[in-house]
């Protein structure tokens, strides 16, 4: 089971499309984890054989998506959220507790900008950072979460130019 994670990707919306068009067929779900959750909304109609799972996020006015949302995927409990609710920025503890209180195995976060992969506690926890607007000088990101055999696994991935992605390294 492979999951697309994007996050943060405020009305740019060619990065995503690129990944989308190049590995969106090898992927189970994609899911959208907010800001803006419009653009997944597009991204959907453009690629409507995927199914798409999508949360808003602080910059997402006038939304029907949920503010959380729970999915279950390769026997996982998958908790999606924008992460800003669980003051993120300020220590990734608060959002590990509240998943855990919601019974996740993994939480899908986004808000700062920068990929974070942690998945030594309790709950597993992944930032794919921002898909158009990265916060830390480097690339735009996304994320692909792994589920096999009953682990997990997060790859962040960089996106080079319109054609090449690469696993980004801690």
């Amino acid at each position: 089971m492979k999951l697309l994670v994007f996050s943060d990707s405020h009305g740019w919306l060619e990065n995503a499309r690129n990944v989308l068009r190049r590995i969106g067929g090898r992927m189970d779900m994609v899911c959208h984890l907010g800001d803006y959750d419009s653009d997944a909304e597009e991204l959907q109609k453009e690629f409507p054989t995927l199914p798409f799972h999508v949360v808003q996020g602080n910059n997402d006015f006038y939304t029907t998506a949920p503010q959380k949302k729970m999915v279950r995927a390769g026997g996982k409990a998958i908790l999606l959220t924008h992460g800003h609710k669980q003051r993120v920025h300020w220590n990734p503890d608060s959002i590990a507790y509240w998943a855990e209180e919601q019974g996740a195995d993994v939480v899908l976060f986004g808000h700062t900008h920068v990929p974070f992969w942690d998945g030594r506690g309790r709950v597993a926890l992944f930032n794919p950072g921002s898909i158009s607007m990265p916060r830390d000088g480097r690339p735009p990101t996304f994320g692909i979460l792994t589920i096999e055999d009953g682990r997990m696994e997060g790859a962040v991935m960089e996106v080079c130019d319109a054609e090449t992605f690469r696993r980004r390294e801690r």
